[in-house]
């Protein structure tokens, strides 16, 4: 081989080396390319992802700081509102009246006539439409005319700030007992049937009542003892209850007004069965008249049993406690020919006409065969109604929230004026008191009540 051959060969062989190397750093430097380039495409979808999802979530959130800032009304949330004495109701939920009735103790079957009487209230209510796309809704506890079962009940119907306000107390030691804490809570109440002076008062602005007080009956139950009937002495038997003892002492103090004797005055409890021992005593003085002061089943016992202690000759006279079929049958024969009283509204005969035929319907039973408060629930029902839909509002975002001020529907309760009811047409005093009508005198004749005396007869 020459020289020159060989040369040849060797710079053919450098070449080649050459033109490798530089294809492998070629190769290399396209897949460096290719990886930086899919990894700059990750990188920018993660950073489209990030971008999104921050966009989003901090648009929505910014949209709900945006409404809380704008509250609900006046700049506030619901949680102030509440805190501020508002009741909030939220869209689609409904009005809540609470009800503190007697559905059990010792007469119930006038505990389920107010409980009917405040039930139609709400379904005419919302027959009518409700308010501003709210229905109403009734909230029932039985407070079993207690006062320790009533503290109970307003404590819960306190501690849901749902409820804006409440029909009742029943029974007067039940309303008294309930009295303070809505006074406190500020949640104002309208009872049909608490009859005693105390229920109402300048100092309880929350207390309003849509039936008579026992002053009134104590006066008209004295006059005509005295002046109809011709009797001057009398004795009062009470069960030592709110109810019961506070009528019997206006009865006294009315009855001695009027010339006439009280010969005794004794208290026995309610669920007792034995009155012979305490009447025993009475007969003694001969008292031409038995005031009974309580409910239904104790005054039919001491009607009952005044015969067999000889007081058979005296006249039975109770209060409205005992105006139901609960004392016609407890008493049996011994209620022939002896008196009850009970307040009466001035009724609207077309209005209360249309009302029995609703409740004969849905309960199928007569109002008067079960207690004499039915329109008065009712109407309790209808004041509390018209004082929320005379203060409510709206929200201001116009979501469908209503706003009701808790001192403005006191207020607005407390000072009704010519609200037209199945009682009458109803206008509150100073203290409260509401009602329309007066008080009549029913005497049993054939087993039943027959009006003989007082209000709305000629």
């Amino acid at each position: 081989m020459s020289k020159r051959v060989f040369s040849l060969l060797t710079l053919l062989l450098v070449v080649s080396m050459l033109l490798a190397a530089c294809g492998d750093n070629g190769n290399n430097n396209a897949n460096e390319n290719n990886a930086n380039h899919e990894n700059n495409e990750n990188e920018n979808d993660h950073d489209n992802d990030t971008g999104n999802d921050t966009g989003d979530d901090t648009g929505d959130d910014t949209g709900d700081d945006d409404m809380e800032d704008m509250g609900l009304y006046n700049g506030m949330t619901k949680e102030e509102l509440e805190a501020a004495g508002y009741v909030v109701v939220a869209p689609g939920e409904t009005i809540r009246i609470g009800q503190s009735v007697g559905l059990t103790g010792p007469i119930p079957e006038p505990g389920a006539d107010i409980g009917y009487g405040a039930e139609l209230a709400i379904d005419d209510l919302n027959a009518a439409g409700g308010l501003s796309g709210h229905d109403y809704e009734l909230v029932v506890e039985d407070s079993g005319c207690s006062g320790d079962q009533a503290t109970t009940l307003a404590n819960k119907f306190v501690a849901d700030p749902t409820i804006v306000a409440v029909q009742g107390g029943m029974c007067t030691g039940e309303t008294l007992a309930l009295r303070p804490i809505f006074q406190e809570a500020r949640i104002p109440f309208v009872t049909g049937s608490s009859t005693n002076p105390a229920v109402t008062g300048d100092e309880f602005d929350t207390a309003n009542r849509v039936v008579l007080s026992d002053k009134l009956q104590a006066d008209v139950d004295a006059e005509f003892i005295v002046n109809e009937l011709g009797i001057t002495t009398m004795a009062i038997v009470h069960d030592n209850e709110d109810y019961g003892l506070g009528l019997a002492e206006l009865v006294q103090t009315a009855f001695e007004a009027l010339g006439g004797t009280v010969v005794g005055f004794e208290g026995g409890a309610v669920e007792q069965t034995d009155w012979r021992p305490l009447l025993t005593q009475l007969a003694v003085e001969s008292p031409g008249a038995i005031f009974y002061a309580g409910y239904a089943t104790e005054a039919g016992l001491v009607n009952q049993q005044m015969a067999e202690v000889g007081l058979g000759d005296a006249v039975f006279f109770s209060g409205d406690g005992s105006k139901t079929n609960q004392f016609l049958d407890t008493a049996g024969e011994a209620a022939e020919g002896n008196y009850v009283s009970s307040p009466k509204g001035d009724e609207d005969v077309d209005a209360n006409a249309a009302f029995d035929a609703a409740y004969l319907e849905k309960f199928g039973a007569s109002p008067d065969d079960l207690g004499p408060y039915h329109a008065n629930a009712y109407d309790a029902v209808g004041l509390i109604a018209a004082g929320i839909e005379s203060v409510a509002v709206e929200d201001d975002n116009g979501e469908g929230y209503l706003i009701i001020e808790r001192e403005a529907l006191i207020a607005a309760i407390h000072s009704t004026s010519g609200y037209d009811g199945l009682t009458g047409t109803l206008s509150c005093n100073a203290i409260g008191d509401c009602a329309a009508g007066g008080i009549q005198i029913y005497q049993v004749v054939d087993g039943e009540f027959k009006l003989v005396y007082g209000f709305g007869v000629e």
